[in-house]
């Protein structure tokens, strides 16, 4: 607040405002409690930089972003999925220009706390071999950029979603609709246990009724049915590694969110924009 004050006194014009986001410190306790306030604590973060003056005419760039500073197994695990998906979701709904994710070198497993094993990395180096182990963070990544958005320099639209759940945080959403003339829905159920069956509406302004998916639709999902790891110490590796399932489905029916899980829905409604 000191230095904007300082700043405005000058009068320097700012071209951008840039800051980093490793919300959790303690890597050894259970990651889901952590995951449900994700967009909350991003969100409080934003609005005390508001608050404190940082311009919002200038874009906004997530320079970095992490589970944690510190390494553990959350990371290398689908909790470092869901928390990637939440958290650029959740920056680009508030304002935000573009984010950065932290860790796209290969790296090693590190046990910083001395509680388990990870590092922030979308790719494992092996210490036995050259082969490179493609972790949760990498599959999401991809479907965040291959098929919730559309690849290529054409702009998308972000529509808000309002999500009806009996958890509150258990389940977030992020709708796009892409230059392609697609619907474009990302959901994560951050439940470890439960899966949920969500049910899609578009509401938008002007149309009395909201509108449902017609015809069928692309559904990709990630999951534990795709990749499980296996903690071993510094040996810790995915015992199952797969890309996202893909499937088309009949898209006005509900969808089903198997637990820690990234959901991504894409097709048309009865009426476009």
């Amino acid at each position: 607040n000191r230095f904007m004050h300082c700043v405005r006194a000058t009068a320097s014009p700012f071209q951008f405002f840039s800051f980093e986001f490793y919300p959790f410190d303690n890597v050894c306790a259970a990651p889901e409690p952590k995951l449900r306030q994700t967009t909350r604590r991003l969100g409080e973060m934003m609005e005390s930089l508001r608050r404190d003056g940082v311009p919002a005419d200038v874009p906004w760039y997530l320079s970095e972003f992490g589970y944690s500073v510190f390494a553990g197994e959350p990371e290398v695990d689908l909790a470092g999925a869901l928390f990637e998906a939440d958290v650029i979701g959740s920056f680009l709904n508030l304002g935000g220009k573009c984010a950065y994710l932290y860790g796209y070198e290969p790296n090693y497993l590190a046990d910083e706390l001395k509680c388990s094993w990870g590092n922030l990395m979308i790719l494992q180096m092996n210490r036995m071999n050259d082969r490179l182990n493609e972790l949760a963070t990498y599959h999401s990544s991809r479907l965040i950029a291959q098929e919730w958005m559309q690849p290529g320099d054409r702009a998308s639209q972000l529509f808000p979603v309002r999500v009806k759940s009996s958890v509150p945080g258990a389940v977030s959403a992020y709708a796009l609709y892409r230059p392609d003339q697609q619907w474009a829905v990302l959901i994560l159920n951050k439940d470890r246990e439960k899966p949920a069956m969500l049910k899609l509406r578009v509401k938008l302004p002007g149309l009395a009724e909201p509108m449902a998916f017609s015809g069928e639709a692309d559904v990709f999902q990630f999951s534990r049915r795709e990749f499980t790891w296996q903690e071993n110490g510094d040996n810790g590796h995915p015992l199952r590694d797969l890309p996202p399932s893909h499937a088309r489905r009949i898209a006005g029916q509900p969808q089903e969110l198997p637990p820690f899980s990234l959901t991504v829905v894409r097709g048309r409604v009865s009426q476009e924009p």
